[in-house]
């Protein structure tokens, strides 16, 4: 600014491009030199940044002896210095390297951190290239392809001048993407970066408008701009490094409004676009090949955006899928064995007890309830320790499933106790049960040592011309009977029989007594 005051045009034009320079100079050497103090993603980022600032000087030093000649600051560039529009690409690449991480917290995280972040970074550019190249086709529509029409600018400079507004639009866009779905491990040097750019976008802009109107000699205070961005680049490179930040202080992750700008805001500039280009169809007049491309071309570009848009969302439903089921199981299961839970196990037993058909219950069909406590369970978690006692009941409910069909369901009730409900006429019920009771027996090892379970097992045997009854009923009878088999301490069977309200048989490893 003191330079715009204290010196004509020319030479205030020159001095500030050359700041402009020695900023970038003094840009590229922070991030290389902190380059070689980081790893990973934070060393790419500097080291692109940096390579897009040493390409940047190039330009610098070509404005200022142009104007320090007394020549004119726009309409002196050549083919070659096009190529400096590829370091864009460069800073593009530098700036989706900063390190972030996703809104959502890791542990809650669905997808997979390669494909969901690859994927990422390809819907970033598309949501960039369509917010871009629909502003550059409005320009076009609006006020440069009336003045390239009427060949007054060089082709070649307007490349160059308007691709550098282009350009620095696509990075600012994709910094307001990572600031709004990404977090960043240094919001303040995603803030640096991000203002920079901004600003380089606008001031890059102006110029884009002062060579359509044939200005080719702006005041000196239009080159303030880029010297700011520079500078703002600089200071960005000097923040210290952050690690990345701990899942319990994440922010929440955005809000509908926050999606529904992400998704709504490329299409809404392309929207706008595609109004000129018909407006313009509607009247009669002839599309020029930059509308008539361009707007194929975006319009390709926003159907490949909604088919990895479509992508994302299929994925992301078959996770939301997979966790229901999963949240189910763990709703109806035991954590420790697999088995069926007491939720599930009365949910079956409900079943198995008939249902009303057109306002009767229809008959009960033939169901049978085992109940099956381990013995001197407490003595096991005392000698052995609780991993020995959660391995009993693993043993347990392994020999339980295996002794059983798959009609059938084995639960574990709570702590040492498990439930059966079994299908089929008394003499088959019977035998299962003295079966399930042989089984639970089997000696095994517990913590490298030998160990006899022992079990008490009461019966109930529910046949179809039995009293309707009710699941817990039910359940209380076979507690009873497991119950009286543990009184007689010889780790039996003991059957109960609902229409008596008496236990009857009582059997003890396949002998039975009255």
């Amino acid at each position: 600014m003191t330079f715009a005051v204290l010196l004509d045009r020319q030479a205030a034009g020159a001095a500030i491009n050359a700041t402009s320079g020695a900023v970038l100079i003094a840009t590229a050497a922070a991030c290389f030199w902190t380059a070689r103090r980081t790893r990973g993603a934070e060393r790419r980022w500097r080291l692109l940044i940096g390579l897009t600032a040493a390409g940047g000087v190039g330009i610098s030093v070509g404005t200022t002896q142009a104007m320090a000649a007394g020549g004119s600051a726009i309409g002196r560039y050549s083919p070659a210095q096009a190529v400096f529009l590829v370091l864009y690409a460069v800073a593009l690449a530098g700036l989706l390297s900063l390190p972030t991480d996703p809104m959502e917290n890791k542990a809650e995280s669905t997808r997979s951190a390669r494909s969901g972040g690859y994927r990422w970074y390809v819907v970033t550019l598309l949501d960039c290239v369509l917010i871009v190249g629909s502003i550059a086709l409005i320009e076009w529509a609006t006020v440069i392809g009336a003045i390239v029409k009427a060949g007054t600018p060089d082709l070649t400079q307007l490349l160059v001048v308007a691709g550098t507004p282009a350009g620095s639009l696509i990075l600012t866009t994709a910094v307001a993407l990572v600031a709004c779905f990404r977090r960043p491990h240094s919001p303040t040097t995603l803030a640096l970066l991000g203002t920079g750019l901004l600003i380089f976008a606008v001031s890059g802009n102006v110029f884009v408008y002062l060579a359509a109107r044939e200005i080719y000699n702006p005041p000196a205070a239009a080159y303030i701009g880029f010297t700011i961005a520079d500078l703002l680049l600089f200071l960005s490179a000097l923040v210290p490094v952050r690690e990345a930040t701990p899942d319990h202080e994440l922010t929440p992750p955005p809000g509908p409004r926050a999606m529904w700008a992400h998704v709504v805001l490329p299409y809404a500039a392309l929207a706008i676009a595609g109004l000129l280009v018909g407006v313009k169809l509607l009247a009669g007049g002839p599309l020029d090949g930059f509308e008539a491309y361009g707007t194929v071309g975006l319009l390709l570009v926003a159907l490949v955006r909604q088919m990895l848009t479509l992508a994302e969302n299929t994925e992301l439903l078959a996770e939301i899928q997979k966790r229901e089921r999963r949240l189910r199981y763990q709703a109806y299961h035991d954590p420790l064995t697999g088995l069926a839970n007491r939720a599930l196990f009365a949910r079956r037993l409900q079943r198995a007890l008939g249902h009303k058909v057109n306002g009767t219950r229809s008959p009960i069909a033939p169901v049978s309830v085992i109940f099956l406590d381990l013995d001197r369970f407490k003595q096991v978690n005392d000698a052995f320790g609780h991993a020995a006692g959660d391995e009993l009941l693993k043993i347990s409910a392994d020999r339980l499933r295996a002794g059983t069909r798959a009609a059938d369901t084995v639960a574990r009730l709570g702590g040492d106790e498990f439930g059966v409900i079994l299908d089929g006429d008394e003499p088959d019920v019977r035998s299962t049960g003295e079966r399930l009771a042989e089984a639970v027996r089997e000696p095994c090892l517990l913590a490298g040592q030998p160990y006899l379970p022992r079990a008490s097992v009461g019966l109930v045997i529910l046949d179809s011309s039995a009293q309707p009854t009710t699941p817990d009923l039910l359940l209380h009878q076979a507690d009873e009977a497991m119950y009286a088999a543990k009184r007689e301490g010889t780790g039996g069977l003991v059957i109960y029989r609902p229409e008596s309200s008496t236990i009857t048989d009582k059997h003890d490893r396949g002998a039975s007594s009255e």
